[in-house]
């Protein structure tokens, strides 16, 4: 009875020990288990986040990067703005040399043209009012030998002549001017009218020429001084005749005659000494 009691006892203490162990399995395995189930779980919610952090970071590098981009471009455009006005302004003052020494070539060739007249150059300082130098200031007077009458020329033609002297400067009186009178002839016929100022034609830059009704002036004759005038030497270019016009009642003609001389932008003129003076 002792000995079965024994090994029954025995008995129990394997089927203890073995339970025991069967849990303690169980439980590693478990707990190992639930640790891969929560660390897929917490990996499933969170790559997402990260993809969208990811996102997050790498747009937002793009978008300062493109700022950056965006101003080096501005920095760059705004040099290369600051280049082109320098260049415009370089070449607008070249422009105006080049204009300037024009000019001036136009004033020695009239006085090559007119060498058996003393001649001087003079700056125009002044003006009347209005678009047109129709009567102008120039910076030369009586202590540079000018004198009332003295023709003056420029842009390679008449411009007028000097009514008042003073002595360090002079008025010129300007042939589109209404006031204004000069005896010219049509250069390839020999004819000869009066060219006038006159308020209307004005507008356009012309002045009237009057001329008999059986003249054959057309339209691209030259216009020249003629040799009947007191005040300017005969040969002097005038202009170019634009339109001719006969009056309605047929006895009379005229032409628009457009000048050489720029009477918007006069800046030197020549001045022609009478001879005998």
């Amino acid at each position: 009875m002792v000995k079965s009691s024994k090994k029954k006892k025995n008995k129990n203490i394997l089927i203890i020990l073995l339970v025991a162990g069967t849990i303690g399995l169980v439980l590693t395995i478990g707990r190992r288990y639930q640790i891969k189930v929560i660390e897929n779980t917490m990996q499933y919610i969170t790559s997402p986040i990260q993809r969208g952090v990811n996102l997050v970071f790498n747009k937002t590098g793009n978008i300062t990067g493109n700022f950056k981009d965006i101003h080096e471009l501005q920095a760059s455009n705004e040099a290369l703005q600051k280049e082109l006005d320098q260049l415009l302004y370089d070449n607008n003052i070249l422009e105006q040399y080049r204009d300037e020494n024009e000019k001036l070539k136009e004033l020695l060739d009239l006085a090559e043209r007119h060498s058996d007249y003393p001649s001087k150059g003079a700056n125009i300082i002044s003006k009347d009012p209005g678009n047109w130098y129709k009567v102008f200031i120039i910076d030369q007077g009586e202590k540079a030998g000018f004198k009332q009458d003295d023709a003056v020329l420029a842009g390679g033609g008449l411009a007028g002549h000097i009514i008042e002297t003073g002595p360090l400067s002079s008025k010129v009186l300007a042939i589109i001017d209404d006031r204004s009178s000069v005896s010219a002839t049509v250069l390839r016929t020999g004819e000869t009218g009066i060219l006038r100022g006159d308020i209307e034609l004005i507008q356009d830059g012309f002045c009237k020429f009057e001329i008999d009704i059986e003249s054959e002036i057309i339209t691209g004759d030259q216009i020249v001084t003629s040799h009947l005038s007191d005040i300017y030497p005969p040969g002097i270019m005038i202009g170019v005749v634009e339109e001719v016009i006969i009056s309605k009642n047929g006895l009379s003609q005229y032409a628009h005659v457009r000048p050489l001389a720029n009477f918007k932008d006069l800046k030197q003129v020549l001045i022609l000494e009478k001879k005998g003076s």
